[in-house]
């Protein structure tokens, strides 16, 4: 460090020069002929030795990179020299003995400005102020108050920069250092944009935004901007303040800060660019630069295919393909990949997830297609939903089919009909086909007396299930898509409202709903416009029937217990009329009925459920079985 050793050897010149000075008063001086010397209007001669020493100091020290570096924060010649004297100091605490002896004391003295204008030749009455950029910088800072007797400490890790060290750094961020050269770029179109952009205003000292959720890729994309104007990023933290754009200046790296929506980020002009990924674009503005905005752009299907690719070479689950994961989604289910499939799609439903569910309660999906016992009408249709879901982004993007939906993301689907015909049970086999959890509304959570609170309630909702990638799923939805009225009140008009709200929500919902219903006919017909999927559920004929009698009562279990008389499933399919749901429903009752008995299931038994059953909704069974089966 010659700039240090330059400082030693202007201090001694110094001490040379007082120790010639002394001597060359006569014997008899006293301290008047010193006291005399001070007062004098005449200022003392520097000797030429110590003016060689002071031009070597500056010359070595603007020959030094880390003092340029320094020195392009705008500080001035005479702040240089200060904050060259407060480093010599710290780097050589000894040094303050000489300071002592040139004040003329025989203890150590701290560096003060007026030791420094005497050691460097300041004029007088010069010392750096509040706002010297010493001070805006924390490069250095007085102990008490700007007097020019104040000692003055320099920043700990300035000294350790200028004393050449490695282990300085104090940016209190993700890692110092991101190295995007082995990366691709995603989105090579909008990195040229704002490349082209930044390197016109490079010399403004812009800040460049980019807008976007946490884990999509801002940062990398960012640091791919500074690659490409030959520059490194350092990913700071706000909190850290002048303190950390500082860091980032010494390094001679673009500094990245990853802020909140209305977190202020340090820009200065000295610092030059500035690059901030936040989650939603700030809203004020700082006169004094340029802001730069752009949105990072949501991830396609083979992008995050390319980069699962990237990561491993185990073949990829469908939800990477099917579900907008961001890069950090992708990236974190990949390295979980070694262990299976299914253990990476459970990393990425996890990264998904936020929280627990509000107003939505989770279902089993117990169900396949094989249990499944509807009309073939209906089973078709629920395959061609699945199918929609399933292709929706080969159709709706390689095909560019979007131009005619281009505000629908999502589908949305109804089931009517009567109850117990199913609905639900596909809603349950349809989200384990196409492998989403399952949740129900809860309604009573959701609807709200107070005006405004049910929109606020469905607003997170969706929201929610758009994050989480799961099916909702609307049982007795007319209570929540009921026909609007005529205004007579205000109560009608807020209540026409909440509907409103639903059709345009449920336009841009992009996620995958399904909506069950019994009186269809109670449904806003503008609602069921907008729907491109309706499936009426009807009561099961007797093919569906015999094939729900036969999967509710078998004549064994899965272990060879037999369970089951003889029973004539053909007569009860053909004689009775049942839903599937009261088939169950009777299965489990004559079930519990002969193992309290210690029998199996008769004829009997299942004719006695039966009876019970139809009570319920009134009626009665007149139909008798056979007199071979029945006895």
């Amino acid at each position: 460090m010659q700039w240090l050793t330059a400082v030693h050897r202007l201090a001694g010149a110094q001490v040379d020069a007082l120790r010639d000075r002394w001597e060359a008063r006569s014997p008899q001086s006293s301290v008047h002929a010193v006291v005399d010397e001070i007062v004098s209007p005449t200022e003392a001669q520097w000797p030429t030795t110590v003016h060689q020493a002071a031009d070597t100091a500056r010359a070595a020290i603007a020959t030094d990179r880390r003092w340029a570096r320094l020195a392009a924060l705008g500080l001035t010649v005479h702040e240089v020299e200060w904050l060259a004297l407060l480093g010599a100091c710290e780097l050589n605490p000894r040094l303050t003995r000489v300071l002592g002896y040139l004040d003329d004391t025989a203890a150590p003295i701290p560096p003060s400005p007026a030791l420094a204008a005497q050691l460097w030749n300041w004029p007088r009455g010069y010392q750096p102020g509040p706002a010297s950029p010493l001070v805006r910088w924390q490069l250095a800072a007085p102990t008490d108050g700007f007097q020019s007797t104040t000692p003055w400490t320099i920043d700990p890790d300035v000294a350790a920069y200028l004393a050449g060290r490695d282990d300085w750094v104090d940016i209190r961020g993700d890692g110092p250092i991101l190295d995007v050269s082995q990366l691709k770029c995603l989105h090579p179109a909008l990195l040229d944009e704002m490349c082209c952009a930044a390197s016109v205003l490079e010399s403004s000292g812009p800040e460049v935004e980019l807008v976007g959720p946490t884990g999509s890729g801002r940062r990398t994309l960012l640091a791919q901007v500074a690659a490409c104007l030959g520059r490194r990023v350092v990913i700071l933290d706000p909190e850290a303040g002048m303190r950390a754009l500082r860091t980032a200046h010494l390094l001679d790296a673009v500094p990245l800060w990853v802020a909140d929506p209305d977190e202020a980020v340090p820009v200065h002009a000295a610092a030059g660019l500035t690059l901030v990924a936040r989650t939603v674009g700030a809203a004020g503005h700082n006169d004094r630069h340029v802001r730069l905005s752009w949105t990072m752009p949501s991830t396609r299907a083979e992008q995050r295919e390319q980069l699962w690719a990237a990561a491993t070479s185990a073949p990829s689950p469908r939800l990477v393909s099917d579900w907008d994961l961001t890069p950090a989604d992708v990236c974190s289910g990949a390295a979980a990949a070694a262990a299976g499939s299914a253990v990476a799609s459970r990393v990425l439903r996890k990264r998904v997830r936020h929280g627990s569910f509000q107003s939505l309660s989770a279902m089993a999906l117990p169900y396949d297609w094989d249990d499944l016992v509807v009309t073939q009408r209906v089973e078709a249709a629920l395959r061609r939903l699945c199918n929609e879901v399933l292709l929706r982004r080969d159709v709706l993007d390689r095909w560019e089919f979007r131009r005619l939906v281009p505000t629908t993301a999502g589908v949305t689907a109804l089931f009517a009909g009567p109850s117990g015909t199913g609905k639900t049970m596909a809603a349950q086999v349809l989200a384990r086909s196409l492998e989403l959890d399952l949740v129900r509304v809860d309604l009573a959570s959701v609807v709200s007396k107070y005006i405004g609170e049910t929109e606020k309630h469905l607003a997170a909702l969706f929201e929610e299930a758009e994050r989480s990638h799961v099916l909702v799923f609307f049982d007795e939805a007319d209570a929540l898509f009921g026909q609007r009225t005529k205004v007579h009140d205000a109560h009608d008009r807020y209540a026409n409202i909440e509907i409103d709200y639903l059709l345009q929500r449920l336009e841009t919902f992009r996620g995958v709903a399904i909506l069950a219903s019994n009186r269809k006919n109670d449904l806003d017909a503008a609602f069921l416009r907008r729907l491109r999927t309706v499936i009426d559920f009807v009561a099961p004929a007797p093919p569906e029937r015999l094939r729900l009698w036969r999967l509710a009562l078998p004549s064994h279990t899965s272990t060879g217990e037999q369970i089951t008389g003889e029973l004539d499933h053909e007569w009860l399919a053909t004689s009775i009329e049942l839903t599937g749901a009261e088939i169950k429903a009777i299965a489990l009752s004559a079930a519990f009925e002969a193992r309290s008995g210690g029998a199996v299931i008769t004829v009997p038994t299942v004719l006695a459920a039966c009876r019970r059953e139809m009570a319920k909704r009134g009626a009665v069974l007149r139909a008798e079985p056979p007199v071979a089966v029945a006895g």
